[in-house]
């Protein structure tokens, strides 16, 4: 290419570079897009970078502490004398207890030592045992004794031969025994303080069947020592 035509291609481009944009607007050249007056940073040393980043690091790790101090849940103040635990006292215990009435009287067993309510059944007598076992009957396929309790604890000479009353499997040592009673009351929740111990006047017979003595809706009635009850002393 000669001089004249690379003249003309110069010419060109900056005609170009000097004609104006959509809006009417000339477009200036790269060379002045920079103000003259406006200086260009001068790049940072590598030193002074590094000389920076530690101050940096140095500042974080000193307010790490108070950082950490901030993080913690705040701790609660019990007031004076509303501690939440007093050494040395514990929640009382609740039972229930299940009332029956023998011989219009009121007795209970610990709900914890029954399996089970039934309404009375047929019995087979059993030649040879103490008058307080009435027999065995069947239970699900299985065999178990039943105690006449009032037999048992003495409150009656005889058993009747037609009882209408209801029976309580209990949890026996060996396994399940019946229990028969006249009726079934219902289920009441006390405090263990709240059973008395039995009265004094009562012989040591008649105190070994006798856990303690509850009020219930101002009634007393007699808990039952169960393992005393379904004991079975066979000859």
């Amino acid at each position: 290419m000669d001089i004249a035509k690379i003249r003309k291609k110069l010419r060109e481009s900056e005609a170009e570079k000097q004609s104006p944009n959509a809006n009417g607007q000339m477009i200036p050249s790269p060379e002045d897009r920079i103000p003259p007056d406006e200086k260009i940073p001068e790049p940072v040393p590598a030193e002074k970078v590094t000389e920076l980043r530690e101050q940096e690091e140095s500042s974080q790790e000193t307010n790490l502490p108070q950082q950490e101090e901030q993080k913690k849940p705040e701790k609660k103040q019990v007031p004076p004398g509303h501690t939440a635990e007093q050494k040395g006292e514990k929640a009382e215990e609740i039972i229930e207890i299940l009332t029956f009435t023998l011989m219009q009287q009121e007795f209970a067993f610990r709900v914890s030592q029954l399996d089970e309510i039934l309404k009375y059944q047929w019995t087979t007598r059993i030649p040879q045992t103490p008058p307080y076992i009435i027999g065995v009957t069947s239970l699900r396929g299985k065999v178990i004794p039943i105690i006449d309790l009032k037999l048992k604890l003495s409150l009656a000479e005889h058993s009747p031969d037609n009882n209408k009353g209801k029976m309580l499997i209990v949890k026996g040592p060996k396994g399940p025994i019946g229990v028969t009673v006249d009726r079934v009351i219902g289920v009441v929740s006390i405090g263990e303080s709240e059973i008395l111990p039995p009265p004094s006047h009562l012989s040591e017979a008649e105190l070994k069947f006798i856990e303690g003595v509850a009020v219930v809706e101002k009634r007393f009635v007699s808990i039952i020592n169960m393992e005393e009850a379904v004991a079975l002393h066979l000859k």
